[in-house]
């Protein structure tokens, strides 16, 4: 069974149910489509995409906003034997440009601005010849989203039988912890998502999704739920109005939603503020950063149903989902436990999904038989394998080499660092670090690469951050270092906060002073702990006005480029480090 399969299944049982709804600025429909008609046009689409060439091993770049067009066009895709490359456009023209070159698309599927920037930078998509325009079309020529719609439905061509190793899509990661990497999804990861989302959570047919994060929309309909997609800067989360999304929440009574935690935090205030509430939704999701207690808890005061369920999944581009948590246990324990330093709890992995904690290293690992797996209770690295666990990234194209050419294992550095071969099987290097707790639950101590390495040991950033976090004044906190050119194993540890909009405005005397109320409440803050060698001395505490996040979730903090900001600060103030 591939995810298009499971369309077709719900198109026949419920076909004239609303499949997909787009939102305009007052919350009314300005775009739907049926279970029958996104059946029935993604196949014409799909005909109409092979009459035009696509054939097996084509990769066709998408380039359409959430909603319609884009859902029908998703499955037109699987369909067709073609490969979706997905870029996320909230990662700036430059990055997006540079993905979808190393991508190396054989044409475009995109609106009329996609078409533009591709006619102006033709150069940079040399194969780029099967492109197809939704919207108007001008000088650049290709085919239309109309005619080839009419197209497909005009023909008799017999849909190719997609197999689960067949690849489906190239989707790169955000590149908030360096580049972005395009990985490579076959059409059993997608089934497989679907499969396992659908068992951990119980999710129904007949529900309505709001859905703040534009590929959900593919589970969704594979799961017989109505996507919403409400008007908002899908590429900016923490842009969005909370006041428009609870309203257009409302009036279309939706049971589920998918959202990044900028979005809960947003949506969450407005509803402690003015008590507005969505009482049909019964399933809250969190994904694409850890969630603090405090926005689980202001989330759940929004939900009005009985029953109704917060859950924080866990997982990777690469590898998602892997993990899930829900609320009550987050408020009723682990929260607690995050607050002392302990990180931050994930929870137990879904049912496909096999993991393993691995010492802590920066090189390659060829082979399992190279990882020393650790016991619970000790941080390391976490490696996972499973049947939605991408075995590989895209390969980067040499100068005047395709990528196309090279041979799987030649797919180079980012494959080399991440992937570890067992058999026939590959684990995936999740880049987090952590352990696991005698009931099998995974506690997330930060990235790998955040870890601050000193003469006494590491320091991992979520445990560190996790007491910062709770002091007064505080709403946010990251942990970095400076001088790590010169003392690569003795880098000095740099708190850096974003106080909270009470205390924001405060100056350098009012901020001293909490400081010092910090210290009164948690004294271990002038030396930093869970170092295996004993305490480490704090470099500094700083003030951000507002802590760079990613361009994706919106939630990730960008340590890298606080880094770089605290050393400029230290030798602003001739605190150079030594």
């Amino acid at each position: 069974v591939q995810v298009a399969d499971r369309l077709a299944d719900h198109a026949a049982r419920d076909p004239a149910r609303l499949a997909v709804v787009v939102a305009g600025r007052d919350g009314e429909a300005r775009a739907v489509c049926t279970f029958a008609e996104l059946d029935a046009d993604a196949s014409a689409l799909a005909r109409g995409l092979i009459a035009a060439g696509a054939a097996s091993g084509t990769r066709l770049a998408l380039m359409v906003p959430p909603g319609v067009e884009f859902v029908k066009l998703v499955f037109a895709l699987l369909r067709s034997g073609a490969t979706t490359i997905l870029v996320d456009p909230g990662m700036g023209r430059r990055g997006l440009v540079d993905c979808l070159a190393a991508a190396e698309p054989d044409g475009f599927i995109g609106v009329s601005r996609a078409h533009a920037v591709r006619t102006i930078l033709r150069r940079r998509f040399p194969r780029a010849r099967l492109n197809v325009t939704v919207g108007r079309r001008w000088f650049w020529g290709g085919a239309t989203y109309g005619g080839l719609l009419r197209r497909g439905r005009a023909s008799g061509v017999e849909l190719p039988t997609t197999r689960g190793d067949d690849p489906a899509a190239i989707i790169f990661t955000s590149g908030s912890t360096g580049p972005p990497k395009g990985v490579l999804y076959t059409q059993r990861m997608f089934d497989a998502q679907v499969d396992q989302i659908q068992q951990a959570y119980d999710i129904q047919p007949g529900g309505v999704d709001l859905a703040c994060f534009a590929l959900f929309g593919l589970f969704n309909s594979a799961m017989g739920v109505t996507t919403f997609f409400p008007q908002w800067a899908s590429g900016r989360p923490a842009a969005a109005d909370p006041q428009r999304l609870l309203a257009a929440a409302n009036r279309w009574c939706v049971t589920q939603a998918f959202a990044s935690p900028a979005v809960w935090d947003k949506l969450s205030r407005h509803g402690e503020q003015t008590g507005e509430r969505i009482p049909t939704l019964r399933q809250v999701f969190s994904c694409g950063a850890p969630v603090s207690a405090e926005i689980v808890n202001r989330t759940r005061t929004c939900v009005s149903a009985r029953g109704a369920q917060m859950h924080t999944p866990y997982g990777a581009t690469e590898a998602r989902p892997v993990a899930t948590i829900e609320a009550q246990e987050i408020l009723g324990e682990t929260a607690a436990a995050t607050s002392k330093g302990a990180g931050v709890c994930v929870g137990r992995k879904f049912g496909a999904i096999e993991w393993r904690v691995i010492q802590i290293t920066d090189e390659p690992i060829a082979n399992i038989a190279e990882a020393e797996e650790l016991p619970a209770g000790e941080i390391g690295e976490l490696i996972v394998r499973g049947p939605q666990v991408s075995h590989s990234y895209l390969p980067v194209p040499s100068p005047g080499h395709s990528s196309r050419e090279r041979k799987p294992d030649e797919f180079g550095a980012a494959n080399r660092r991440a992937k570890i071969r067992d058999g026939a099987a590959v684990w995936h290097r999740m880049g987090d670090v952590g352990y696991l707790d005698d009931r099998g639950r995974f506690w997330y101590c930060g990235r790998k690469s955040h870890r601050v390495e000193t003469a006494s040991g590491p320091l991992f950033s979520a445990n560190i951050e996790g007491v910062f976090d709770r002091l007064p004044g505080v709403r946010r906190s990251a942990l970095v270092y400076v001088n790590a050119d010169q003392h690569p194993h003795d880098q000095l540890p740099v708190m850096v906060i974003e106080l909270n909009a009470e205390w924001k405005a405060t100056g350098p005397q009012e901020r001293d002073s909490l400081i010092g109320k910090w210290y009164d409440l948690e004294p271990r803050l002038e030396t930093l702990w869970y170092a295996p060698k004993g305490y480490v001395p704090l470099r500094a505490i700083l003030f951000h006005p507002s802590l760079p996040v990613d361009v994706r979730h919106n939630s990730k903090i960008n340590r890298e480029a606080l880094a770089t900001w605290a050393a400029m600060q230290l030798c602003a103030d001739n605190q150079a480090p030594r």
